[in-house]
C-alpha cells in the first residue's frame, strides 16, 4: 500500500510524503507472581484455573502503538501466522519480527546505487516471501527474511506497488509504468525467475495500486481511475471503474480492495466529495458508498481495508494531518472510530481473528488483540474436543458456513496451532474446494463456502487435523 496525501486536481496526482513527529512511548513490562505468558495471542495472565486474571497491555482489546527500529513509514505489513510477520517502508528494506511485531530484525537493500520504497510484502510460507518496490525492483528469500535476492521483472521504468502470490509458483505484481503514471502489473508462474507482463491498459488510469485474487484466475486489481476484474490469469481485464459512483471531477483513487466472497466485498478510496469506502453485493457489479465518521469530518481518504467476515472488518485512515482506524460489526452500515491517536495509519493486517497489525508512521505499529473476560481461565474459552458441526443452510443455494472447534491439549492446556484442512467433495470424491489449509489455534471457528459454478447436487466437506478426521454431507439447490 503506498502512502499518498491527495490533492486531487483534474488530471492531476501528488504523492508527499511528510515527517511525522511522535514520541516514543516506554512499552511497561507488569511482574507479578504466577504470572504466565500465552505467545500465540499475547496476553499474560496471573494465577490459574477459575482464578486466572488477564493483565498486560492488551487485557480490554485496546490498540497499543510498537516502535519499531526504523524511523521510517511502514508502507505494508504481512503476518503469515500469529508471530512471524515483515514490514517494507520507505526507507530503502524490510523487516521481520518472530514474535508478533514486538521485535524486529531490519534488512537495508543497499546492493543499488539508489535509495526507494518498498511498498509491498508477501509471504506463502515461513520461509518464502517477496518484498517490491521503486525502480520495479522485486525481490525474493526462500529463508524468512534473513537474506534476498533479486529477481527481475519485465523491462520497464517504474514503481511495483504491490504483490501477491496463490503458491510458491503463481504471483502477481502491480504499480506503474514510465511517466505519468501508466498502469503496470506482471504475473510469474515459475516462482518469480520469469515475469511476464499484462495488458492493463485502460482510459484514464494512471496507477495501479492493490489486489484482490479469490484464486490464480480470478482476481481484482484496482487504483487511480481504475478498476479491474479478470477471471483468465490476466489474459484479458474488464474496466468495472464505471460501476463505482462518480465523483464531480471524475477522479478517484482506489487504494485497497478486499472480499470476503464472491459477491461481498469493500474498496478504500479518496476523492474530493470524501466517499472513501463503498461496499458491493453484487460481486463488483455496484457499489454503495459507505457514511463513517472519517467522511463526516471532512477526511478523503481510506489507505486499507480489512475484513474477518461479512460483518466485522477495520479500515485505516492517515495523511500528515489526520488519523483514524474504524471498525465496524454490521458490514459496513455503521462504523465506529476504533482507534483515534493521531498517527498516519497506512497498511492492515490481521492473522485470524486472534491479532489484527496497523502500519504507521515514524516506524509506528499498532497492534490489537482480542479482549478477554477478566477472571476467567483462559483454558475455559477453548473447546474440549474437536468438532465439526452440520454446515448452515442445508440445503443452500449460494453461499453455506461451516463452524468447527479445535480443543487445547488437554493434559497441558497448550494453545498450540496445528495444521488444519477443510475441503470439499462431490460424489465421486473428487475435491472441488478448499476452505480452510492453514496453521489454526485452538478455538471455534466459522468459514464459508461460495458454490458459485458447482451444480446442483450432494457433497461432502471434511475437516482434518493430525489427530481429527470427520466428514459431513451437503446439499446444493439451485
Amino acid at each position: 500500500m503506498n502512502t499518498k496525501l491527495l490533492v486531487l486536481l483534474p488530471g492531476t496526482i501528488f504523492s508527499v510524503l511528510f515527517p511525522v513527529l511522535w514520541p516514543n512511548p516506554d512499552l511497561m513490562a507488569q511482574t507479578r507472581s504466577e504470572v504466565s505468558y500465552v505467545p500465540e495471542c499475547n496476553i499474560w495472565y496471573a494465577g490459574g484455573g477459575e482464578s486466572a486474571e488477564i493483565i498486560g497491555p492488551d487485557a480490554n482489546g485496546e490498540w497499543q502503538r510498537i516502535q519499531t527500529p526504523v524511523a521510517d513509514h511502514l508502507l505494508d505489513v504481512f503476518f503469515f501466522d500469529a508471530e512471524n510477520g515483515w514490514a517494507s517502508h520507505t526507507g530503502n528494506g524490510c523487516m521481520r519480527s518472530t514474535d508478533g511485531g514486538f521485535n524486529w530484525i531490519t534488512t537495508r537493500f543497499d546492493d543499488t546505487n539508489f535509495v526507494t520504497s518498498y511498498e509491498g510484502v508477501y509471504f506463502v510460507n515461513q520461509d518464502t516471501g517477496w518484498c517490491v518496490g521503486g525502480g520495479t525492483q522485486i525481490r525474493k528469500t526462500t529463508d524468512g527474511g534473513v537474506s534476498w535476492f533479486k529477481q527481475h521483472g519485465p523491462p520497464v521504468t517504474g514503481i511495483n506497488r504491490g504483490v501477491h502470490f496463490l503458491d510458491e509458483s503463481t504471483g502477481y505484481v502491480i504499480g506503474s509504468k514510465n511517466y505519468p503514471f501508466e498502469p503496470f502489473a506482471s504475473r510469474t508462474s515459475d516462482g518469480g525467475s520469469t515475469w511476464s507482463e499484462l495488458d492493463v491498459s485502460v482510459p484514464g488510469g494512471q496507477e495501479l495500486i492493490d489486489q484482490y485474487w479469490f484464486n490464480a484466475d480470478t482476481g481484482w486489481i484496482c487504483g487511480y481511475n481504475v478498476l479491474l476484474y479478470t477471471t483468465d490469469a490476466g489474459c484479458s481485464f474488464v474496466n468495472m471503474f464505471p460501476n463505482v459512483p462518480p465523483t464531480g471531477n471524475g477522479h478517484n483513487v482506489l487504494f485497497a480492495i478486499q472480499f470476503v466472497n464472491q459477491d461481498i466485498g469493500w474498496i478504500g478510496a479518496g476523492n474530493l466529495e470524501n466517499s472513501n469506502i463503498y461496499k458491493t453485493t453484487d460481486g463488483g457489479a455496484s457499489w454503495v458508498f459507505q457514511d463513517n465518521p472519517v467522511s463526516q469530518n471532512g477526511w478523503n481518504q481510506i489507505n486499507d481495508v480489512m475484513f474477518s467476515s461479512p460483518d466485522s472488518g477495520w479500515a485505516a485512515h492517515g495523511t500528515p494531518g489526520t488519523g483514524a482506524i474504524m471498525f465496524t460489526a454490521n458490514g459496513g452500515a455503521d462504523w465506529v472510530m476504533d482507534n483515534t491517536t493521531f498517527s498516519w495509519y497506512d497498511c492492515l493486517a490481521r492473522y485470524q481473528d486472534l491479532k489484527v497489525w496497523c502500519g504507521a508512521s515514524e516506524g509506528g505499529l499498532w497492534l490489537k488483540t482480542p479482549a478477554v473476560p477478566t477472571g476467567v481461565s483462559l483454558n475455559d474459552q477453548l473447546p474440549r474436543e474437536s468438532v465439526l458441526c452440520q454446515n448452515y443452510p442445508n440445503p443452500f443455494n449460494s453461499i453455506s458456513s461451516f463452524e468447527f472447534r479445535l480443543p487445547a491439549d488437554g493434559r497441558s492446556g497448550a494453545s498450540k496451532p496445528v495444521d488444519v484442512s477443510l475441503r470439499i467433495y462431490d460424489l465421486l470424491g473428487r475435491e472441488v474446494s478448499t476452505v480452510v489449509d492453514e496453521r489454526l489455534l485452538p478455538g471455534t471457528y466459522t468459514r464459508h463456502w461460495d458454490a458459485v459454478g458447482q451444480p446442483t447436487g450432494t457433497y461432502f466437506y471434511r475437516l482434518s487435523t493430525s489427530e481429527f478426521i470427520q466428514t459431513r454431507k451437503l446439499i446444493l439447490l439451485r
